[in-house]
C-alpha cells in the first residue's frame, strides 16, 4: 500500500494544499514561515489519527465494525488542539467551517484490491481516498471517493478505515531540539519495539514467576493492611494487593537507558542534540526493517540537518536514502543536500501555504537560500576535472559522444568546472552538493587523484559512483593524455614543438604522459619545466577539442566512455 498524495485544508497556516504528490522519498523546501513544517505537521496528524481510528474499532457478534462510544474515546492522543490548530482568523467568522481536514489517497497493489473486495464487499477502482476530519475534541474518517459507488463506499468508511489502518504504520521524528524531546522519542521507538516481545510465550512465563515471586510479599502487606484498618472499621474482613499486568508490561519497556562510547562511556541523555538525532534514526532504521512485509511505512522526518556537523550531513543523507529503499520517506529541511536534482518532482516547493511540485533546479535554490552564478542558475549537473585544459577537452569530447550531453551543455543543465590540482575536489564537490547539484569527476590516475578521491569518499562528499579515473592497465599512473593517440597528433606536435611525442626512449615503461614528456624533451635539447608542461597540455586539450572523434586511443577509451555513460545516467529524463 502506498501513500500517493495527501490534501490539507484549514491547519494552522495552510488554508488549502490540495493533492501534495508524493513518492518514496519527498522533500518539502521553503523558507521559514512558508508552512512547510506545518503541512508536515498535518500529515502526521492524519496518519496518526488513522492509526489511532484503528484502535477504536471493535467487531460485533455479527460481524459489523462499529466505532467505540466516544465517551470511551481518548481524542487528544491525536494531538489536534482545535483552539490553536484550527485558522484563528476562520475561529471568529461565520460559515467558515468547524474544522480541519487531511485527505490521504492510497493506491493499492494487487493482492491489496483483491482483499479490499473480499473483506469489503466492494470494487475498488484507482485510489482509495480517505478524508480525516477534525473538530473540537473528536475526528471523523470517512471515504471520500467521486464516482458511481461513491455513496456505498461511505456508508462503509468504518470498515474501509479499519482496513487501511491494519496495513500502514507510521514513524515521525520531530526536529529534535531538546535533550527531552529526544528521549521522548526514543523512548517511544523502543516501547514499540519491545511490545513485539509480548506476544513471546517465554516472555510471559517470565512475567508470571515474577508475580509468583511477589505474590506472597503482596499477601503479607495486605494482611497488614486488613489488620489495621479492621481496627476502625470492623466491616472490612479482607485486603487484597495485585499488581496489574500491563502496567508491568509497560514498565519493562520504559525503564531502559541507552549508553553510548565515543570514548567516553555517557548516557545517551547526556549526548548532544546531534548524537540523539542520529541515535533517534537508526532505531527508527531498525524497527522499518522488523515490520511485517504486508505492512507499509511511512517515515516523516522533520529537519534532519539540525544540530549536525556538516560532514555527520552527508553520512545522514545516505541512511535517509537507504531508509527510502523500503519505506517512503517525507521530510523538511534546509539543506540542499538532501535535494535529488535528477527527480525534482519528489521535491516540493512550499511558498505562501501552497505546495507544489519543483519543475526547475532554480526554484528549489531560491526556495533554499542558495545564490549561484547566472551560468549555472539551472544546472542540475557539474563535472569536476583537474584543470582548466581539461574543461576544454572533456566537454568537446563528451557533446561528440553523446548528442544528450551536447543537448544538456546547450540548455545550460549541465556545467564544467576545474578543481586547480585533484586536492580541491573535496571542497568544491561539497560546495556544488551544498547548491542542490548532482556531481560527476574525471581525475588523473596518480598519487593525488587516488587521494583526493580517497579524502572525498571517505568524508562522504561523493560516492564510488561519482569519479572516474584516467585509468591505463599498464601504467603505474596516467593522465588523460595517455588516452590520446599520438599517431593522430604526432605530426602537428612536432610543428609546434620541434620534437616527436612518439619517440621511444629508455625510460621507466610504466611513468605517465608529462614525466615521458619531460624525459623526450630533455634528449632533444629542449627546456622542461613547468610552465612547458602546461603549455603541452593547453595545446594537446585545444587538438583534441577540435578532433574529439579521432583523438582517443580505442583501445584505451574505456574510462572516458564510461565517464560519459556516468554523466548520461544523471541527466534528466528527456
Amino acid at each position: 500500500m502506498r501513500l500517493v498524495s495527501f490534501s490539507v485544508e484549514n491547519y494552522r497556516s495552510i488554508t488549502n494544499a490540495k493533492k501534495i504528490p508524493l513518492s518514496d522519498y519527498s522533500l518539502l523546501v521553503g523558507a521559514n514561515n512558508e508552512g512547510k513544517s506545518n503541512i508536515l505537521h498535518a500529515l502526521a496528524l492524519g496518519m496518526n489519527a488513522l492509526i489511532e481510528w484503528h484502535r477504536q474499532v471493535r467487531r460485533t457478534s455479527d460481524g459489523r465494525v462499529v466505532r467505540l462510544p466516544s465517551s470511551l474515546i481518548r481524542s487528544h492522543r491525536i494531538g489536534y488542539d482545535w483552539d490553536t490548530d484550527f485558522p484563528v482568523r476562520k475561529q471568529i467568522k461565520p460559515n467558515a467551517g468547524i474544522g480541519s481536514s487531511v485527505t490521504l489517497e492510497f493506491a493499492l497493489n494487487e493482492a491489496e484490491t483483491a482483499e479490499f473486495k473480499d473483506e469489503i464487499k466492494s470494487n475498488l477502482n484507482g485510489t482509495l481516498p480517505i478524508l480525516i476530519y477534525f473538530t473540537k475534541g473528536d475526528f471523523e474518517v470517512t471515504v471520500k471517493k467521486p464516482g458511481r459507488g461513491q455513496a456505498m463506499l461511505t456508508r462503509k468508511s468504518t470498515r474501509i478505515a479499519d482496513f487501511v489502518s491494519k496495513r500502514i504504520r507510521f514513524e515521525y521524528i520531530p526536529a529534535i531540539r531538546t535533550a527531552e524531546s529526544a528521549a521522548k522519542v526514543i523512548s517511544q521507538l523502543v516501547d514499540r519495539e519491545l511490545h513485539r516481545l509480548e506476544g513471546d510465550p517465554e516472555y510471559a512465563e517470565a512475567i508470571s514467576k515474577i508475580e509468583e515471586l511477589q505474590q506472597p510479599v503482596f499477601d503479607e502487606l495486605a494482611e497488614a493492611i486488613k489488620s489495621t484498618v479492621a481496627r476502625f472499621l470492623p466491616s472490612v474482613t479482607s485486603v487484597e494487593l495485585k499488581s496489574r499486568r500491563e502496567a508491568r508490561y509497560k514498565s519493562l519497556r520504559r525503564d531502559f537507558e541507552i549508553i553510548v562510547d565515543d570514548g567516553h562511556l555517557t548516557r545517551l541523555d547526556r549526548k548532544g542534540d546531534g548524537v540523539q538525532s542520529l541515535a533517534a534514526l537508526a532505531l527508527m532504521r531498525h524497527a522499518s526493517e522488523q515490520v511485517d512485509a504486508d505492512v507499509s511505512t511511512v517515515i516523516a522526518i522533520e529537519e534532519p540537518e539540525s544540530h549536525l556537523h556538516p560532514r555527520a550531513i552527508h553520512e545522514l543523507r545516505a541512511v535517509i536514502s537507504n531508509l527510502a529503499l523500503s519505506n517512503q520517506v517525507v521530510l523538511t529541511s534546509h539543506s540542499p543536500l538532501f535535494v535529488n536534482p535528477n527527480n525534482l518532482s519528489n521535491t516540493i516547493i512550499v511558498k505562501g501555504s501552497k505546495a507544489a511540485p519543483a519543475t526547475q533546479v532554480s526554484a528549489v535554490r531560491e526556495a533554499l537560500g542558495v545564490r549561484f552564478s547566472d551560468n549555472l542558475h539551472n544546472a542540475r549537473l557539474v563535472v569536476l576535472v583537474e584543470g582548466g585544459d581539461d574543461v576544454t577537452a572533456l566537454k568537446a569530447i563528451t557533446s561528440y559522444m553523446s548528442p544528450s550531453i551536447a543537448r544538456a551543455l546547450d540548455d545550460g543543465s549541465i556545467f564544467f568546472d576545474h578543481l586547480g590540482g585533484a586536492s580541491g575536489l573535496r571542497q568544491k564537490a561539497s560546495f556544488y552538493k551544498s547548491g542542490a547539484c548532482l556531481i560527476q569527476c574525471f581525475l588523473d590516475d596518480d598519487a593525488d587523484g587516488r587521494k583526493a578521491m580517497k579524502r572525498a569518499i571517505e568524508d562522504k562528499v561523493i560516492e564510488l559512483k561519482d569519479i572516474n579515473l584516467s585509468i591505463v592497465p599498464h601504467l603505474d599512473e596516467a593522465e588523460i593524455e595517455d588516452i590520446y593517440d599520438k599517431a593522430i597528433y604526432a605530426a602537428d606536435f612536432i610543428k609546434k614543438f620541434g620534437v616527436d611525442p612518439a619517440k621511444k626512449i629508455k625510460i621507466k615503461s610504466k611513468v605517465k604522459w608529462s614525466q615521458r614528456m619531460n624525459r623526450i624533451f630533455l634528449e632533444a635539447g629542449k627546456p622542461w619545466n613547468d610552465d612547458v608542461k602546461f603549455e603541452l597540455k593547453n595545446w594537446l586539450a585545444k587538438f583534441a577539442s577540435a578532433n574529439p572523434g579521432v583523438i582517443l586511443k580505442n583501445e584505451l577509451s574505456g574510462p572516458i566512455r564510461n565517464f560519459v555513460s556516468s554523466i548520461e545516467a544523471k541527466l534528466p529524463d528527456e
